[in-house]
């Protein structure tokens, strides 16, 4: 029995599909089974610089514009053109499997990355879609689960029960074949000496992105405290003192990132749920700013928040000082992550072929 050739494909929204499919990468590439990636952006960037012996497609990017405070708002008036992206990726996908043999797509939030000749699995952990309006989240729900259902498998980076980490967003279960694969992370528990410098992880779309680091760097530099900003920026080299007491770099490569994440003395972050996950391997607290306008994120900042695990505030009202020191009652996911479940997911995937 040969082993199959699988793409793995992750949208390009932050950097968090990209990261949180690396776990699967790394296992199927330690299976011997061959592994080709697909994406655009940043995320196509941060997988070449991670993977650069694999081969490693471009897509068509959805190229959303974040103009507004609601995400989704945004997207409503967008649709034509994210309609447009998903034939457009459906195009690219068909020439990519009937090229390179492609026995398994595995897409990570690409709606259009399946094919009729390979077996198709969708990584989410968002089933339930949060909006303001209970009526039109519903609506949308079920629409997104609709288009979910169109794969075969549906991959759910989380624990079904205990220890869940996604809370109501992935407690829809109108979906066939839903597997619950435990929280992914392209982290490691390690033991270092905390370090005296707060650590600022920046990711999430534009321009929020760059609304963010200039609110943390003019707070910053009226600090007596240490910053390293890391800006997610994988398109660029950056290794800047932007003032005496803060280092900016554009992007940092896994290993070093998690050094530095697991070293720090504070780390402030989006709210993510792939952050999430990563402070959940790491088992570090975090000063969590929700981007604005994503109610996942806000879902997410106050679900954790209320637990005592993570402290939140708003980017509008952020404010550094009162961050950094009520964040200290807050513990952080305590938590022994393994890869149990997605071992032996992946083990019974390439069986089956």
């Amino acid at each position: 029995m040969r082993q199959p050739r699988i793409l793995i494909a992750p949208l390009n929204w932050g950097l968090g599909h990209a990261t949180r499919c690396m776990p699967i990468i790394n296992l199927l590439l330690n299976k011997g089974v061959e592994v080709q990636i697909a994406s655009d952006g940043r995320a196509y960037h941060l997988l070449k610089k991670e993977y650069p012996n694999l081969l490693i497609h471009e897509l068509p990017g959805y190229n959303i514009t974040y103009k507004g405070s609601n995400v989704y708002g945004n997207m409503f008036w967008q649709l034509p053109k994210i309609q447009l992206a998903i034939q457009l990726e459906k195009i690219a996908i068909r020439k990519i499997v009937q090229a390179q043999n492609i026995n398994i797509i595995i897409s990570d939030n690409r709606f259009g990355c399946r094919n009729s000749l390979t077996k198709n699995i969708f990584i989410t952990h968002q089933l339930k879609i949060l909006l303001p309006s209970t009526t039109l989240s519903k609506t949308v729900s079920k629409f997104n689960q609709k288009m979910i259902s169109a794969f075969d498998e549906c991959w759910v980076p989380d624990n079904e029960s205990e220890n869940k980490l996604s809370g109501i967003l992935s407690e829809i279960r109108d979906i066939e074949n839903i597997k619950f694969i435990g929280p992914l992370s392209r982290m490691k528990k390690l033991n270092l000496q905390q370090k005296d410098q707060i650590v600022v992880v920046l990711s999430g779309p534009e321009p929020q992105r760059t609304y963010l680091q200039k609110l943390i760097i003019e707070q910053a530099k009226t600090i007596n405290k240490r910053f390293l900003i890391i800006g997610g920026q994988t398109e660029t080299h950056e290794d800047i003192e932007i003032a005496n007491n803060i280092r900016f770099k554009s992007f940092m490569q896994s290993e070093e990132l998690n050094e530095v994440m697991t070293a720090a003395e504070i780390i402030i972050c989006r709210s993510g749920y792939s952050t999430i996950m990563d402070l959940a391997m790491i088992g570090r607290s975090a000063i969590l700013i929700p981007t604005p306008g994503q109610p996942e994120q806000e879902y997410l900042a106050t679900y954790f928040e209320e637990q005592g695990v993570f402290y939140s505030q708003s980017q509008n009202e952020f404010d550094i000082k009162t961050a950094l020191e009520k964040v200290k009652g807050f513990t952080g996911i305590i938590t022994n992550a393994t890869f149990k479940l997605l071992e032996e997911t992946i083990d019974n995937l390439v069986k089956l072929q």
